[in-house]
């Protein structure tokens, strides 16, 4: 059902998305949404947790190395997750309007992504340190979004080329 419902979440936007439409996709009634789920929104918070679990998941992974390369490596894998058009939908689109924009902001992602920011030398100042930190998490929200505005691949692969390079200059040495 949940494969069912990103799939559909995904292709056609919360809004043009129904439970129905789900339940018959994943070879059921509505009657189980509605069991597991509780309601249209629930089921899509769901999915939006799954997706933020995959970028999550490359945010927490020890086999990245340490420092300004591997935080570019890191990067680099996230914006690939970032690049799937279901997540630009759901997470990226979808999800603040319909979950509220500051969920973005308090989520595991966020978290974990300034933690690892943290590690990186920012000065000895901690309050510099922090909006510096807070100021490249904001960044890097508005670059996810910019890369789900990408008209063709071309235009995404260029972008994401050109994300890596401006972070290869803002992450210090």
């Amino acid at each position: 059902m949940l494969a069912s419902a990103t799939r559909h979440f995904g292709e056609h936007g919360y809004a043009d998305t129904s439970l129905e439409r789900i339940a018959v996709d994943a070879g059921t009634t509505i009657r189980p949404v509605y069991h597991y789920f509780g309601n249209k929104r629930a089921l899509f918070e769901a999915v939006n947790d799954a997706l933020d679990a995959k970028l999550l998941e490359v945010l927490s992974d020890d086999a990245f190395a340490e420092g300004r390369d591997g935080m570019l490596a890191r990067f680099r894998a996230c914006l690939r997750i970032i690049a799937e058009p279901t997540f630009q939908r759901v997470v990226l689109i979808d999800g603040p309007a319909v979950l509220g924009r500051e969920r973005w902001s308090a989520s595991p992602v966020s978290e974990t992504a300034s933690a690892l920011l943290a590690a990186l030398p920012l000065g000895d100042d901690p309050i510099r340190a922090e909006l510096v930190r807070r100021m490249m998490i904001g960044a890097l929200t508005e670059a996810a979004v910019a890369l789900a505005e990408s008209r063709t691949k071309r235009e995404l692969e260029t972008r994401i080329e050109a994300l890596i390079g401006i972070a290869a200059v803002i992450l210090p040495a």
